[in-house]
């Protein structure tokens, strides 16, 4: 059986006619004909009868005509998918890097890429990867690319301006290798904190903005978000740098 095969079968069940599905794909209705009857005998089923209105499907015919759509449908998105990953180059980038750089620096273009966001210990665990660039503050070491200049956003502990509660809790995320997190524990003892483990970056900032905790986040956040920062804490430089692969 052929990808034609099935495309042949899908006219002929919209169309319920040999003689339209011929004019229809620019086929001589003998060619539709010994097609159809190649996947009755592939399959070992009767898929159309003949009327006097044209053909008609057989239940068998219905349920493969559901297997048609799927089978079509699947292999056109696998084509966009190909096609797209050949015109894009493909991107790993940390999830708080990929808002800095796309959604406050501008210095990344979505059209740039096909990104994957990924968290730092899943890019440092990575042991084989064909990603064009990977852009991140993890431990990252492959020996096909080439690391660029090491790059600093600067970080600090952010709360609500009209928080009023006390001894909010510490908001950590759950990324073991992000240094994010590290320097968030370190910090805890300092500033006598509780500290709760959050798995989502998204949930840790909207969390910050409604007064139920502080975080080490981005400075950028505290204009964009209605932040500021917590009294008596550090700021902070996070190092990131870009690796390139070079292409072949």
């Amino acid at each position: 059986m052929q990808l034609q095969d099935l495309e042949i079968f899908q006219q002929l069940f919209e169309l319920r006619s040999i003689n339209a599905t011929a004019r229809a794909l620019g086929f001589a209705q003998s060619n539709i004909t010994a097609r159809l009857q190649s996947l009755e005998r592939e399959f070992d089923i009767r898929l159309f009868t003949r009327s006097h209105q044209g053909i008609v499907p057989t239940t068998a015919g219905a349920k493969f005509y559901r297997y048609a759509l799927d089978t079509l449908r699947a292999t056109a998105q696998v084509r966009t998918q190909i096609h797209r990953q050949t015109e894009q180059p493909h991107a790993i980038i940390s999830t708080l890097l990929f808002n800095y750089l796309i959604n406050y620096r501008r210095t990344l273009q979505l059209n740039d890429y096909q990104y994957q966001l990924m968290s730092s210990t899943d890019i440092q665990q990575l042991n084989h990867t064909t990603a064009a660039t990977v852009i991140t503050y993890a431990h990252f070491q492959q020996p096909n690319y080439v690391a660029g200049p090491v790059k600093y956003f600067r970080a600090a502990v952010l709360t609500a301006k009209d928080s009023s509660m006390p001894s909010l809790p510490l908001l950590v995320n759950s990324d073991r290798h992000c240094q994010f997190r590290a320097r968030s524990l370190r910090l805890a003892s300092q500033i006598s904190r509780r500290v709760q483990e959050i798995d989502s970056w998204d949930a840790i900032i909207n969390l910050v903005q409604s007064g139920r905790g502080i975080a080490l986040l981005p400075e950028y956040l505290a204009a964009t978000n209605n932040l500021t920062q917590l009294a008596n804490t550090p700021r902070f430089r996070i190092p990131y740098r870009t690796y390139t692969r070079p292409t072949e």
